[in-house]
């Protein structure tokens, strides 16, 4: 079996287009094809159902997917050991973080970054269930999320790292602001004109439950699932936006935007979560960063 051909599959699967593939492998659309029916003959089955062009995956290939992306992160971690014996640790690290958490994980990547300036990093931002997903699957190294959505499989698969509370804060231009009150009540917004996140967020979920408990309604004019246009809506004083407390301070000290910490609505414990297994070098230098 050789690791090119795996990393063929892999990308097919997840670009599902031969062209694409190709082209993020380095390859012309020939030899990639001729590399997936290499791997399908040593295996001697199908992984890809064929047409004129990528129709999907056999069941053999979702089979077999699974177990690429494992042996492709064992080949990464592999080359960063090995990477040490030449005196610096090269490679990737892959992030994942759900929109909101009580993290600002910023300063703790510009800390990584000038410990292991050969190590990049690539940020995702993802819901929580396609967070666990990632992991679970090995598409992601190290998760920032949500203590939830998790089975019994992923609690005996992943480590955690629990972190502080997530407080919430209401972030506004309003020119009403009681910047002298410490914090508000669900009761204080009212009929403020909200911007928040869209439904398929977790945070948005905690939002939503404690507005339910609290017999009030939203005066909701926007929703998205980017966290720079709910600011911008912020900015631009399209209303208030509910925001955990970590996201308004660096909201405020970027764009000048104040906030009033916001009592009254309870989120889930928010987490650093990896796996159990196939760790790279990269990866543990990350969490000796957080327990540091």
């Amino acid at each position: 079996m050789n690791i090119r051909h795996l990393h063929y599959f892999q990308q097919l699967a997840q670009l599902q287009h031969f062209a694409k593939a190709a082209n993020a492998c380095h390859v012309t659309q020939p030899t990639l094809s001729a590399g997936i029916s290499a791997l399908e003959k040593s295996l001697g089955t199908e992984l890809v159902v064929r047409g004129s062009q990528f129709v999907a995956l056999t069941d053999a290939g979702q089979i077999m997917l699974q177990y690429a992306e494992r042996m492709l992160q064992e080949q990464a971690a592999l080359k960063q050991e090995l990477s040490l014996f030449r005196g610096q640790l090269t490679g990737s690290l892959r992030i994942g973080i759900v929109p909101q958490s009580s993290i600002d994980i910023m300063p703790l990547i510009k800390l990584f970054n000038q410990a292991y300036p050969n190590i990049s990093i690539k940020l995702s931002v993802m819901t929580n269930g396609q967070l666990i997903e990632s992991l679970s699957l090995h598409k992601t190294d190290i998760g920032l999320g949500f203590d939830e959505q998790l089975t019994e499989a992923n609690r005996r698969s992943f480590v955690f790292y629990p972190q502080r509370a997530n407080q919430m804060a209401l972030l506004s231009c309003d020119s009403v602001m009681d910047s002298a009150s410490k914090s508000l009540c669900l009761a204080d917004i009212g009929t403020r004109p909200l911007v928040l996140l869209s439904q398929n967020m977790q945070f948005r979920k905690y939002i939503d439950n404690a507005m339910a408990q609290a017999g009030s309604d939203f005066n909701l004019v926007l929703e998205t699932d980017s966290l720079f246009h709910l600011i911008g809506a912020v900015k631009h004083g399209l209303g208030s936006a509910i925001v955990s407390r970590s996201i308004a301070e660096s909201v405020s000290q970027l764009f000048e935007i104040p906030y009033q910490l916001l009592d009254g609505v309870s989120s889930g414990q928010t987490v650093f979560m990896t796996r159990k297994h196939s760790i790279t070098p990269a990866m543990k230098a990350f969490m000796r960063q957080l327990e540091s």
